[in-house]
């Protein structure tokens, strides 16, 4: 490969260093394309390693095909952890070798794409930080601490932590290509080669994501209130991750609502909704979802929070609601408002079932809620 009619122009150096918070919708723009990298090894000739790591064996039923085409021209390896069957059903490529992970093995939710070459050495090592923020999907949201770099003394050395138990000889084979970049002081090319695939990662992580983001927000959240739509709850649902965590869920009904309306107007009831919002906001994480579901009706959406924690969450909130007051001419309108409560693994949320308990709670004198038995979740 000509690295001198590769390298961009005018690019200026950024050093990568340390590590940075980012989701995997980000993230997967960065390993596409390091894995574009080896790609265009392949189509150059050029000798050279590839060591991937995916948190489940199901991850790499996705990527089977492309590591097949890397296998037949580069030493590629791929570790997951999996049981005997599903290592057995995800019937590896020809030329493609096996890191086989245990589930209890830190490295198991760490997900990493290294490569190295004589060319240019190119690598992402993130870890599964059992968080996840707002996005489309549970599994686009979650979040990594990840290290992004083009060194190839550091991805020469990630690559050796992470086949610190593979067999001595694919060791060997693995690490001769970024050895012998490791041993020579790079040209002007590879710098400026490597500063441009290193600023482009940064827009990836950063502006450009953001604006992709930002224009899906809008079609997916409320106008009135900047809650997510009811468009978003069906996208979000239907795309729950494999590793996602368990949910709770609150729906809540605002008491009386449909009386504030029609007594004092809607342009009041449009306030009643913008301040519910407000509330609820102010009594959870960042990372939380709130739903307008329609009309008065809301789903709040909390991983990995326990049942007691939900529930005090919950009763934080209908009491803070009962203390606020309208603007005039309704400042003297009761507040109030019913919840159903209830915990959930992601892929088996039951909407039904938490409305039903709203619906208990509303016909108990509503302001209050009911939760769901706790039986309903291992997270409660």
């Amino acid at each position: 490969m000509d690295l001198d009619q590769r390298a961009p122009e005018h690019v200026r150096h950024r050093a990568v260093d340390g590590r940075i918070s980012a989701t995997k919708r980000e993230l997967l723009h960065v390993s596409r394309s390091i894995e574009a990298l080896a790609q265009q090894f392949v189509d150059h000739g050029d000798d050279f390693t590839i060591v991937s790591l995916f948190e489940h064996v199901s991850y790499f039923g996705y990527e089977r095909e492309r590591y097949a085409r890397l296998a037949e021209a580069g030493t590629v390896i791929v570790g997951f952890a999996g049981t005997p069957a599903e290592v057995a059903a995800a019937e590896l490529p020809p030329g493609v070798h096996h890191l086989l992970l245990d589930a209890a093995d830190p490295m198991s939710d760490e997900w990493d794409v290294l490569v190295v070459s004589e060319a240019v050495s190119a690598g992402l090592a993130a870890t599964d930080l059992s968080a996840v923020v707002a996005a489309g999907s549970l599994e686009r949201g979650r979040l990594f601490s990840a290290t992004v770099g083009t060194d190839p003394g550091w991805v020469v050395g990630e690559m050796e932590r992470v086949l610190e138990r593979a067999e001595p000889d694919l060791v060997q084979m693995a690490l001769a290509p970024g050895q012998r970049v490791t041993q020579r002081v790079a040209c002007r090319a590879e710098q400026v080669l490597r500063e441009g695939i290193e600023a482009g990662w940064r827009r990836t992580l950063t502006y450009a994501a953001q604006r992709e983001d930002d224009a899906e927000r809008m079609a997916l959240t409320d106008a009135l209130t900047g809650a997510w739509n009811r468009r978003f709850l069906d996208r979000f649902l239907s795309r729950v991750g494999h590793r996602a965590p368990d949910l709770a869920v609150v729906l809540f009904d605002l008491d009386g609502f449909k009386q504030v309306n029609d007594v004092h107007g809607h342009s009041v009831g449009d306030a009643a909704l913008r301040l519910f919002a407000q509330i609820v906001r102010a009594h959870v994480r960042d990372s939380d979802l709130l739903v307008r579901c329609g009309g008065d009706e809301w789903l709040l959406i909390l991983p990995g929070v326990a049942q007691q924690e939900a529930v005090a969450r919950t009763d934080a909130i209908l009491r803070a609601w009962s203390e606020q007051h309208l603007p005039p001419p309704a400042e003297h309108a009761r507040l109030a408002a019913s919840a159903g409560v209830g915990i959930f693994a992601a892929d088996a949320v039951d909407i039904d079932a938490v409305d039903a308990a709203m619906y208990r709670a509303k016909g108990a004198g509503g302001d209050r809620l009911v939760a769901l038995p706790a039986s309903r979740s291992a997270c409660a």
